[in-house]
This record gives C-alpha cells, sequence and structure tokens, in this order.
C-alpha cells in the first residue's frame, strides 16, 4: 500500500533540518512584523473595557478604523508595532522547532496512516488528517516557548510597562509571580491544538486539491493559507478572547488619575499597573463563565474580524514564506 501514494516524506538529500529551522525563522519574523498592527488592534478589542480606560485608549467599540486612527493619533505610526520585539525574541525558536517537529512528524503519521487506508481517494483525507495532528504536536511545543513572550507582548500593546521586554517581564515577575507568565497556557492550548488541527487539514487539503502534483506555486500556498487562515480564526476566536483576558487582567481597573495605588510618573505616562488590581480570572473555565455573565455570547465575539484579518494574511504569508525559504535553500544548497 505504501507504494501506491506519494508521500511527502523527510529525504535528508532534498532538505536538512537547518533548512528547515532557517525557512521556519524567517517565515516567523514574516508573518508576525507585518502582522502585528492588526494583532495590535485585536489585543485591545479583547480586553476590558476598564483596562483600556485604565490605558487612555477606551475607543473599543467605534470600530477598527477609529481604533486605527486613534492610536496613530496618540503616538504615531511606531505604536502600532509597540512590543513588536517580543516576538523577535521568541517567535525564531518557536518557529524553528514547530516546523522541525511538523516536518519530522508529517511523513511518519501519513505513512503509518496511509498503511490502514483500504482505498486510493482516501489519499487526501489521510494527508490532511496527518498534518493537523502534526502541527498539533508543534503547536505544543511553540506555545511553551511563545506564551512567556505574548503575555509581555500584550502588556506592552496596551501601554502598561515600559517599551522594554526586560522591564516589563521583571516587573510582572516581581508583582505577579512566575505564574503570570503560564496562567494562559491550558488556555493557548486548548485553542491553539483545534486551531492547528483546522488550519493545517484545510490548508493541506486545499493545497492538494488547488496543486494536485505538489508543485512549487506561490498562488497555491497564499490561496490556501488564507483560507486556512480565515476558517481557523473565527472558530477559535472565543478562546482567544479568554486567553487574552488571562493575561492582561493585572492591570489597573480605573484611570491612571483615579488608582491610588498608581505613581504621579505612572499617571502622566497612562502606563500604570496596579499591584493590587483584583485578579479577575483565575483559569479558563472560570473565565468562560465570567465573559459570559457580564457580557453574553458578544463577548467571545470580540475581536473575531480583527483576528480574521490577521490569520488569513499570516498563514497565507507564514507558509509562503516557508515553502519559499526552504525550496531556495535547497535550490542553492545552503544548510546541508
Amino acid at each position: 500500500m505504501g507504494d501506491e501514494f506519494d508521500v511527502d516524506e523527510w529525504r535528508p538529500d532534498q532538505s536538512t533540518f537547518a533548512q528547515h529551522a532557517v525557512a521556519g525563522s524567517v517565515a516567523g519574523l514574516a508573518e508576525h512584523s507585518l502582522m502585528f498592527p492588526v494583532d495590535t488592534i485585536k489585543t485591545l478589542r479583547q480586553v476590558r473595557t476598564q483596562h483600556l480606560a485604565a490605558g487612555g485608549l477606551a475607543v473599543a467599540d467605534g470600530g477598527l478604523a477609529a481604533q486605527l486612527h486613534h492610536l496613530i493619533r496618540a503616538g504615531g505610526l511606531p505604536r502600532m508595532w509597540r512590543g513588536v520585539q517580543t516576538m523577535f525574541a521568541g517567535c525564531v525558536p518557536a518557529h524553528s522547532a514547530y516546523f522541525l517537529i511538523y516536518e519530522g512528524c508529517k511523513p511518519t503519521i501519513t505513512r503509518h496512516c496511509l498503511s490502514l487506508a483500504s482505498e486510493r481517494r482516501a489519499d487526501v483525507a489521510v494527508r490532511a488528517a496527518s498534518a493537523g495532528v502534526s502541527l498539533s504536536l508543534a503547536t505544543m511545543v511553540h506555545d511553551m516557548i511563545m506564551t512567556p513572550m505574548d503575555v509581555c507582548k500584550q502588556r506592552l500593546q496596551l501601554g502598561f510597562h515600559a517599551n522594554s521586554v526586560i522591564e516589563c517581564a521583571c516587573d510582572i515577575l516581581r508583582r505577579e509571580g512566575a505564574r503570570a507568565f503560564y496562567l494562559s497556557y491550558p488556555t493557548t492550548l486548548f485553542m491553539n491544538v483545534p486551531y492547528a488541527l483546522l488550519m493545517g487539514a484545510t490548508n493541506d487539503a486545499l493545497r492538494t486539491y488547488l496543486n494536485p502534483h505538489g508543485t512549487h506555486s506561490v498562488g497555491t500556498y497564499l490561496a490556501a493559507g488564507a483560507g486556512a487562515g480565515v476558517i481557523a480564526a473565527a472558530l477559535t476566536n472565543p478562546l482567544d478572547v479568554v486567553k487574552t483576558r488571562l493575561q492582561t487582567q493585572a492591570v489597573c481597573e480605573a484611570p491612571p488619575a483615579a488608582a491610588p495605588c498608581a505613581t504621579t510618573a505612572a499617571r502622566a505616562s497612562s502606563a500604570a499597573v496596579c499591584p493590587h488590581a483584583p485578579i479577575c480570572y483565575t483559569g479558563l473555565w472560570q473565565a468562560l463563565g465570567s465573559i459570559w455573565r457580564e457580557e453574553g455570547y458578544r463577548g467571545f465575539t470580540r475581536g473575531v474580524h480583527a483576528r480574521m484579518l490577521i490569520h488569513a494574511p499570516s498563514v497565507a504569508i507564514c507558509w509562503t514564506t516557508y515553502e519559499s525559504m526552504k525550496h531556495t535553500l535547497q535550490h542553492f544548497g545552503l544548510f546541508e
């Protein structure tokens, strides 16, 4: 049965671990840096209104255009990339591990599943499922690296803490303890594993459908990635809202001018972080219940349009950059 199918098997003479690592790192940098402004808008639309007021950003209900205009007017165009350095620090090791695990596991899983398949038409379904399972395993390691960086990123996006990753991380550690960096990790996994399954299976199925011969095609990578990103982002948005709330809850509930724990300098900069702010959410299930009671189903749709706008081009950029970079490295024999 295995001889009947063209399994995408790891061939060391065509691609090495180093090539996958380099291609994955470049793909991660391209994805996060280009789409970071939209990610900033998504974060602002998902946090509680009190947190926006504390940072002078309480225009969440004005629409994407109004939020964008307010941010640029308040801090200039660079404001949209506040906190992007966290992605540079985390996405290189995270995406390297992500693509290494994906490329290493997918051929084995695919070959095993195909050996159990009784019909040739199961080929496409098996490939899609194998891609999803491989991406789920890769996601677990990726999120372990990226979650602490994501916590710092969202605090910086909101305007809390100085614009320094190290200062932000040290302040969170001092005020909230190490637990704060991984409080959202179970939620992140609970969101990203089904996201990876949906995105990976859809992406692989679309690529197979659009390009049955599996040749290098930038148009196929872009179209399949965009379609997979939109579907996966929309269906997993409720858990992304929960993740954002867990990661941004320990900021002042009141505007800086009224916050008794904020220093004069902190009030002036609208970057106060209150060490005595109540922790509203203790975990995934408690957060789900609280958001439902506070806002109903609308609370779980916050930022969904921004998230779809992020993930459609993000997945397209990431996979196109990855495949193109890998193809280029193989063509010129680099990192062999």
